[in-house]
């Protein structure tokens, strides 16, 4: 039997120092701060810090501004002939007609080379042609009648709205309906034999379509499908349907009119809805809900769907 041999260990201690630079090697000694944290980021992150902290300039290139108003603006109409006439709707209640077209004149010279320079206050604002009044709460919604604009109607959260007769540019008022609390939208109707006609949709969930003449509103339509608030709604491009969603992500597609339905159309849905509307899509189906519900709706210019 071979006689067992111990191991001799190896008595080299082990160089713990791999890796590091020898003092006499080093070209600079950069000494320890104790207040300086070290940045564990790449160039990258240094990279993005130089951006988030760089300076955009932002330039105004408006030709002319409007601050008649004493309150937030929530809603802007354009005149669908005139585009530059203008009115907004406002959180003081009231709404406002200016032109686009006609800013004030400014100053041929900078006021550092005028002899008498003004009192610097900026440009002039464009000049109010008109405020229209009779609203107790803020005016949310505005919309001109087509296809001529010959109609302004306001809308506002005290669910109120009102009718202006636009001929000469005067701005006459002609009649007032009050049937719910608050109204959403306005929304015209582009339909080439309903003219001036429109849709709104009111916090209670219902949908209106009238018809207003110089001898006042008229309902076309009352639509109470929504169970919450029906907050936007548009018109198919030919104006024979109108879709609206609420709040509660349900959307409906009606037939105004009854074209659809005389021309044999069949609707998307079932039940007491569907007979009142030809799509009826639901939070009901889980297919189609939508967390948080819906707040606007468009239609493509071919009709053919809604987004």
């Amino acid at each position: 039997m071979a006689p067992k041999i111990p191991h001799k260990q190896d008595d080299t201690p082990e160089d713990d120092d791999d890796g590091l630079i020898d003092l006499a090697d080093a070209g600079e000694e950069i000494p320890d701060d104790p207040d300086h944290i070290m940045d564990e980021g790449g160039e990258g992150e240094e990279a993005e810090e130089d951006d988030a902290d760089e300076e955009i300039q932002l330039q105004n290139d408006s030709i002319a501004h409007f601050d008649h108003h004493k309150d937030s603006i929530f809603c802007i109409a354009q005149h669908p002939l005139d585009p530059a006439m203008i009115v907004t709707g406002s959180g003081d209640d009231t709404a406002c007609i200016f032109d686009i077209s006609r800013p004030p004149t400014p100053p041929l010279l900078p006021p550092s080379y005028e002899s008498n320079p003004s009192p610097s206050g900026g440009r002039p604002s464009l000049r109010c042609y008109g405020q229209l009044t009779g609203h107790t709460d803020s005016i949310n919604a505005l919309a001109f009648t087509l296809p001529g604009g010959a109609y302004l109607l306001t809308a506002g959260m005290d669910g109120r709205l009102r009718a202006y007769d636009t001929i000469a540019g005067k701005y006459l008022f002609i009649a007032e309906n009050q049937e719910v609390e608050e109204i959403n939208f306005l929304s015209p109707c582009p339909h080439p034999s309903h003219q001036n006609t429109f849709a709104l949709g009111a916090s209670d969930g219902s949908v209106w379509v009238y018809k207003v003449g110089r001898g006042g509103l008229e309902v076309v339509q009352v639509y109470y499908l929504h169970t919450a608030s029906c907050s936007a709604g548009a018109w198919t491009p030919d104006g024979r349907l109108l879709a609206t969603v609420s709040e509660n992500g349900s959307f409906y597609v009606y037939d105004v009119f009854g074209e659809a339905a005389a021309a044999g159309a069949s609707g998307l849905g079932s039940g007491a809805r569907q007979s009142q509307a030809v799509v009826a899509l639901t939070a009901e189906d889980q297919r189609f809900a939508v967390e948080g519900g819906l707040y606007s709706v468009a239609i493509a210019p071919t009709g053919a769907f809604a987004v």
